[in-house]
């Protein structure tokens, strides 16, 4: 028995449903420009990030201007384009309008335009998480303008980063030095908090100083200094002046920079200046589109390892509540062997409901989390909820939950019935058996038996498992022995099936996983009587 054992393949198994998202995306938006005066290169790969940052002086400068800016954008496709100086909010508006494949991040609080700082991307291949307004107590040194932040979710196909975008306008000339100084200090402590916290940053736009100018008289020391900070134009900056970024009085002062976060996810990139005035002609350009080129940066990212084992483990969609919207919930297990961040999953329907994550939510092998749709416990029900929700509704027949990982990619989903398959009540959570099962099957499911305390059942941030003591005895006959070592094997090797019940006995240590250590226990019981 004992060489039997110590001859055993161990391989570890989790369920979990993985569909991968297209690229190019299926909706990919078709983009028709308003007009067609140039052949300025389409720069967009599927499966490359582009950022860039354009400072349009003033816009618009000129009556032609929406439709120069239109074209141009029309025609490179960027996926991200951080602006400054667009301060006529009614043109904005237009331009807006003109760009339905983009959609506009606008600084909260500048109704009037004032501060120019707008961020766009490509609605096909981005999401927004959430936007705000930084250091808002430092107005003098950012000479009100404010920093633009939106965390957004780039994808496509197996391609995937999440990132917080910061769209920034330093104060100019000499005598706005020392706040040019102050507002890098600033940003450099910002990132370096963002940097710890594990998040990915970029920030981009105009810093209106040099990046290769004398230590003594350099304003943007504090970030070229700080080691979490790479600026991924500093080539351009040391390079032939023809490709700086503000010609008429040249000088590279529009810089994109990427904390080490990101910068370690990257496996190749390239940042260029573009030099529009090659298409459309040096003095058109400086008196009817901008005085600045745009700094665009293109990156290819590592292969993104999709997280398995994340399983739909409990629904409460129709509550006893008087107000039974605040008392839905369900419930996700881990039942994979890594830690997984949860910011940026997508929970939707077939329909129309879906919530994207805004938070990092951390769940760990084995972990349970609770997300419903109100924190407030004399609203819920004195339901403990790890994540509140929300555009996102369970319906007391038929409906869906899916779970979806940013690139798209689904992780699990449960579509449940009313009564067909599901064990769907009033008052009572649908749970499943054990997280191992499938959970697309009705069967697989109960009704919770388990008073939660406000006149419904489950077992919200608990095990589901009440009926079980699991002692090995994995085919039933009530004795433990090596043929339940063989059963289990069989599953383990072969995938061979085991109902709820035999695989609430194979799974010894109860973590919600049939391996190695289960059999150890089993044997341990069989060779010793433990």
């Amino acid at each position: 028995m004992m060489l039997f054992f110590r001859n055993i393949l161990v391989l570890l198994f989790s369920y979990s449903v993985i569909i991968m998202q297209e690229c190019p995306p299926a909706d990919t938006v078709v983009v028709v420009s308003q007009q067609n005066n140039w052949n300025i290169p389409y720069i967009n790969s599927w499966n490359e990030l582009e950022v860039m940052t354009w400072n349009l002086k003033q816009f618009p400068i000129s009556q032609s201007t929406i439709n120069n800016v239109e074209e141009i954008i029309s025609d490179m496709l960027p996926d991200v384009i951080n602006f400054q100086e667009v301060w006529d909010l009614e043109q904005k508006m237009i331009l807006i309008e003109m760009l339905p494949e983009y959609e506009f991040v606008l600084l909260p609080g500048d109704e009037d335009g004032w501060y120019g700082l707008d961020i766009a991307f490509r609605k096909d291949c981005l999401n927004l998480i959430n936007y705000s307004t930084l250091f808002e107590s430092y107005g003098y040194e950012f000479a009100w303008r404010y920093p633009l932040s939106a965390n957004l979710v780039w994808s496509c196909g197996d391609s995937f980063i999440d990132f917080e975008m910061i769209n920034v306008h330093f104060k100019c000339c000499d005598d706005g030095f020392e706040r040019r100084l102050a507002s890098s200090q600033i940003l450099s402590s910002y990132i370096d908090n963002q940097t710890s916290a594990g998040i990915n940053v970029i920030a981009a736009g105009d810093y209106n100083d040099s990046l290769d100018d004398i230590d003594s008289d350099n304003s943007l020391l504090p970030l070229i200094q700080n080691d979490n900070i790479q600026f991924i134009d500093f080539e351009i900056a040391e390079g032939p002046v023809s490709n700086w970024s503000y010609p008429t009085y040249p000088s590279h002062i529009d810089h994109i920079l990427v904390n080490d976060n990101l910068y370690d996810q990257v496996l190749y990139y390239e940042s260029l200046t573009v030099i529009i005035e090659d298409y459309v002609g040096f003095n058109f350009y400086q008196n009817n589109i901008s005085d600045h080129r745009p700094v665009l940066w293109k990156a290819n990212f590592n292969e993104i390892q999709i997280p398995t084992g994340i399983v739909i483990n409990e629904i409460m969609n129709n509550p006893s509540l008087y107000n039974e919207t605040n008392g839905e919930w369900f419930e996700i297990i881990n039942i994979g062997l890594n830690t997984v961040d949860l910011f940026g999953f997508i929970i939707s329907d077939n329909d129309l409901d879906e919530h994207i994550i805004s938070e990092h939510i951390i769940i760990n092998p084995n972990e349970l989390l609770v997300f419903g749709s109100s924190q407030n416990y004399d609203l819920n029900g004195n339901i403990e909820v790890d994540y509140e929700y929300s555009n996102f509704y369970l319906s007391n027949l038929f409906d869906e939950i899916i779970i979806k990982h940013p690139s798209g990619v689904v992780l699990d989903e449960v579509f449940y019935d009313y009564n067909q398959s599901f064990p769907n009540s009033e008052s009572f959570s649908m749970m499943l058996l054990n997280p191992i099962l499938d959970n697309s099957i009705g069967e697989n499911w109960i009704s919770s038996a388990i008073p939660i305390g406000n006149g419904d059942f489950g077992s919200p941030g608990q095990s589901n498992q009440e009926s079980c003591n699991p002692i090995g005895d994995s085919n039933l006959d009530g004795t433990v022995d090596v043929l339940d070592v063989v059963k289990i094997l069989n599953y383990i090797l072969y995938d061979s099936s085991l109902n709820s019940q035999e695989l609430c006995q194979a799974d010894a240590d109860q973590d919600q996983n049939i391996n190695i250590v289960d059999i150890v226990l089993i044997v341990g019981y069989i060779l010793y009587d433990e």
